[in-house]
């Protein structure tokens, strides 16, 4: 009867998993916070990576109208939306947007940043199943304007617009966690056509 023994990576050297004495692992070093350019170079290729993942067809700013939120009884100040009921409206616009515009949204990389005050807006860049046309900017805009406040969307005029946006907006708190990546598995998954 043969037996496996299994071994782990200790210091680069192997350590049978049987070994009885204790084994004490390297510590990592403190890993520096990284630089203004590091942040740059993260965004710029995140940037690229999300442009080139395919032909995307709108981007642009989603803002609350802060009047039409609940307000504080005892301030009488609105209530920002937190950062999960953000998002899910973020998801519900989408969802809705089939019902919107007679055809699916085939993909949508929508980042959350907070304003000065506080409150959240959003930079949403989608792909529109079978591109854009007539006027279904103002439609997927008025279902944002409809529910929660402004948005204003446009058609980016070439990649370099797009690749730009992406670095700038998308990438802007990559730490934070508060990106919503909508069916991008499906652009990240497919072949590559050379």
């Amino acid at each position: 009867m043969s037996s496996i023994v299994s071994k782990r990576w200790v210091d680069d050297v192997r350590v049978p998993l049987y070994a009885r004495r204790p084994l004490r692992e390297r510590r990592p070093a403190a890993v520096p916070p990284p630089t203004r350019a590091d942040r740059q170079a993260v965004a710029e290729a995140w940037g690229n990576w999300i442009a080139g993942l395919t032909e995307w067809n709108l981007f642009g700013g989603l803002t609350y109208d802060q009047r039409r939120r609940r307000t504080d009884a005892r301030s009488g100040d609105a209530i920002a939306p937190g950062a999960d009921v953000a998002r899910a409206h973020v998801f519900r616009w989408l969802k809705q947007a089939p019902q919107t515009l007679g055809r699916p949204i085939d993909a949508a990389v929508v980042a959350l940043e907070y304003q000065r005050n506080g409150w959240p807006h959003f930079h949403p860049l989608l792909r529109v199943n079978g591109g854009l046309q007539g006027n279904e900017l103002a439609q997927l805009g008025g279902a944002w304007f409809r529910a929660h406040g402004y948005a204003r969307l446009e058609r980016p005029r070439d990649q370099l617009d797009v690749c730009a946006y992406a670095a700038k907006y998308l990438a802007k708190d990559l730490d934070s966690g508060d990106l919503v990546l909508w069916r991008l598995r499906d652009l990240a998954l497919r072949p590559r056509s050379v």
